[in-house]
């Protein structure tokens, strides 16, 4: 009981503060001019932005250099591309396939 009693106690405190924070919110006023002036920002033309984008510098060229990095993989930017091969050298993947015709040992 003691414990659901401190938490009341602990959610009255806290809920002090926020009365002065909702009456002033409750002052603002708010009318149909303010909202048309929010929504009717300034908008650059299309031709503007795009001749604007022209003329802006675009990103640096990615260097075509690999990074390795200390697992073996290659970083290429923030693309990392990792190649294992499944067949170690010794095994039949390695070894040419047989002559047409001829049986391969066993």
């Amino acid at each position: 009981m003691r414990k659901v009693v401190a938490a009341l106690g602990a959610l009255m405190v806290a809920g002090v503060g926020v009365g002065p924070a909702i009456a002033d919110e409750a002052k603002t006023p708010v009318s149909a001019s303010m909202l048309l002036n929010i929504l009717s920002a300034p908008i650059q033309p299309r031709e503007a932005a795009y001749d604007q984008s022209i003329k802006d510098e675009g990103p640096p060229p990615r260097s075509s250099l690999g990074v390795v990095q200390p697992d073996g993989s290659v970083k290429y930017g923030s693309v990392s591309v990792t190649v294992r091969n499944p067949c170690p050298p010794g095994t039949a993947h390695y070894e040419p396939p047989p002559l047409p015709g001829r049986r391969a040992r066993n």
